[in-house]
């Protein structure tokens, strides 16, 4: 008895510690909006210390419950989550648990979350409560006034592990809830199982009569992934998309999202191959009288390319050689002489993996060139034609999504745009530089100036990247907030990016008032609620600097490295460049880290 004594004591220290020294890690895991295919939030995870038996959190809020501070650790919980979730500025709404013991015992004190939402600056209507039932419910009056009171401060209410708790459905129907999540046991091999597919299309008939969001926990494999996109569950998370992280990812892969020929599809979308119509050529030294009867037999057939050993030679045009023939003795003069003589040899001519704005420019500038349609090619062999009026859908459709995924602020490409350019870039296997640009100091800025001039500042450097970004080579994205992303192939970007931070450093001070410009700080509350003095707005670009070598096949690896070395910019005081090379294969860390500019 007394070793067992001895260990709880042990116990009771180690988790008196843990809550009284706020030694808790949080994690974060996305929660995946599947029609949006982006980020729709994260759920708020914690940890203790990974030496420590209560590492895992079923240890931990079992001593926790055993010694009697199972309140404490549930309000320090949330503290530190909102804490973390507001310094990482993750986006969308934070999934918090709450177990229902807490919100029925004597010691529940209503408006803790939203005092931690205030001193940390985030709005109630990004929380979403979620209800874990661990234990039976007996006191339901008490689960609705606490929910109703969180309802009326604007929390969103869900409800955790729906089919694993002890009456879920009864507390489906008396918290009519925003969300509903299905427990995993439903979700795992749900592509095997008829039954757990049965189950879900209950929940999913439930859920549309209640209004009520519908979220598959536990998602793992690719195959669970298409079960649910085809039962029509909105909302998904699990390791399929991403683990908890403490520094979780913002930006998903658009591939997970795809079947193999459907990213097959995408890589295709923005160039030619999308434009690409098999149609017949001929041999530069076939007669006339062949390539008359193949327009006569395709009577919608304008155009007929002419290869010499595959390669294009140039077009045969019907009218031109219709009229040859409608001359009097057209057919015994030009009939049995080869077609090269009277092909169109200025024409336009393109590979299949050329971007759509290229063509469009190269059509917009070609004179005396017969545009209607152009040939293509694949490694420089005649694969087919496409046509000007095809050309003007796609790049209708391209700026028709662009729009639908723009920034509202700033109208430049958000998430979904970003990733379909960088898993262009990816295809190409070009080399390439990714950069992260991050505004520090904006939040203070923001606080003490208010949203208005917030947005001032974010337009103002908008239109800085505009200016000396090119255009024609690279590509400017708004992740959202004060974080943007460029992706270049020019040769000289590491000028372009010295000029970006020159012209900032020379611009944040005038958005300043005149004291605080002298003082080259602002007076805000910080994290904690207090008062203190920020330094002005500075830049940071952390790049990534990608040779053939280096490119790998999926995003994952490049969108950690730019953050990394965004951090590392971040961690230089004032305006910062840092150059940062990705060692082989899967770049798992950075090398060559290299200051640049420091202004």
């Amino acid at each position: 008895m007394s070793t067992l004594s001895s260990s709880a004591n042990t116990l009771q220290t180690q988790l008196d510690d843990i809550i009284d020294q706020g030694k808790l890690l949080p994690l974060f895991q996305p929660i995946v909006s599947l029609n949006k295919q982006d980020i729709y939030g994260y759920e708020g995870l914690i940890r203790g210390p990974s030496d420590s038996p209560l590492h895992a959190p079923v240890n931990l809020f079992a001593a926790a419950e055993r010694f009697g501070r199972l309140n404490e650790l549930d309000h320090l919980c949330r503290r530190t989550l909102i804490k973390q979730f507001a310094q990482l500025k993750l986006p969308g709404r934070l999934f918090l648990n709450i177990n229902p013991s807490v919100l029925m015992s004597p010691n529940f004190k209503n408006g803790l979350t939203t005092q931690f939402l205030a001193t940390f600056g985030l709005n109630p209507n990004r929380i979403v409560i979620e209800i874990t039932e661990t234990q039976p419910i007996d006191e339901y009056h008490l689960i609705r006034d606490a929910i109703e009171h969180y309802r009326k401060e604007g929390f969103v209410i869900a409800i955790d592990d729906l089919g694993a708790g002890y009456s879920g459905l009864k507390l489906w129907s008396e918290m009519k809830p925003d969300f509903v999540k299905i427990d995993r046991h439903f979700i795992s091999g749900v592509d095997k199982d008829k039954v757990k597919r049965q189950f879900i299309n209950s929940i999913m008939e439930i859920s549309r009569t209640l209004g009520c969001h519908v979220i598959a926990e536990g998602v793992e494999t690719k195959e669970e992934y298409r079960v649910i996109r085809k039962l029509d569950v909105g909302f998904s998370q699990g390791y399929y998309f991403a683990r908890p992280d403490s520094e979780p990812k913002v930006i998903l892969d658009p591939a997970l999202f795809r079947t193999q020929e459907e990213r097959a599809v995408i890589a295709r979308k923005n160039t030619a191959e999308s434009l690409l119509k098999p149609k017949p050529c001929i041999e530069s030294t076939c007669s006339v009288n062949e390539a008359v009867e193949i327009f006569m037999r395709t009577p919608t057939l304008n155009t007929i390319a002419v290869v010499f050993n595959e390669q294009p030679a140039g077009l045969l045009l019907r009218n031109q050689l219709m009229d040859l023939y409608a001359h009097r003795f057209g057919v015994e003069i030009y009939g049995k002489k080869p077609v090269y003589q009277f092909i169109e040899k200025n024409h336009l001519c393109f590979e299949s993996n050329t971007p759509l704005e290229i063509i469009s420019k190269r059509l917009t500038k070609a004179l005396d060139v017969y545009v209607d349609e152009f040939i293509l090619v694949e490694k420089g062999c005649y694969k087919g034609m496409g046509t000007l009026l095809d050309l003007l859908q796609a790049i209708t459709q391209q700026q028709i999504e662009m729009a639908r995924y723009a920034n509202p602020l700033t109208m430049l490409p958000g998430n979904v745009p970003i990733m379909y350019e960088l898993q262009r870039r990816l295809n190409s296997q070009q080399p390439f530089v990714a950069a992260y640009c991050d505004l520090d100091q904006f939040k203070p800025y923001n606080d003490s100036y208010g949203y208005a001039k917030g947005d001032e500042v974010i337009l103002m450097f908008t239109e800085i990247l505009r200016r000396n970004v090119c255009k024609k080579s690279d590509f400017i994205g708004h992740v959202g907030g004060d974080d943007f992303i460029l992706f270049f192939s020019s040769k000289d970007w590491e000028q372009i990016c010295s000029n970006i931070l020159a012209e900032f450093s020379a611009e944040i001070p005038l958005r300043y008032s005149v004291e605080d410009r002298n003082n080259k700080c602002v007076i805000a509350n910080g994290r904690d609620n207090q008062a203190r003095c920020f330094p002005l707005i500075s830049l940071s670009i952390g790049s990534v600097n990608l040779t053939e070598k280096d490119i790998p096949q999926t995003s994952d690896a490049i969108n950690k490295a730019m953050t990394d070395a965004k951090t590392m910019a971040k961690n230089k005081s004032g305006n910062a460049l840092i150059i940062t090379s990705p060692p082989l294969p899967h770049f798992p860390q950075l090398r060559n880290q290299q200051l640049i500019v420091n202004y």
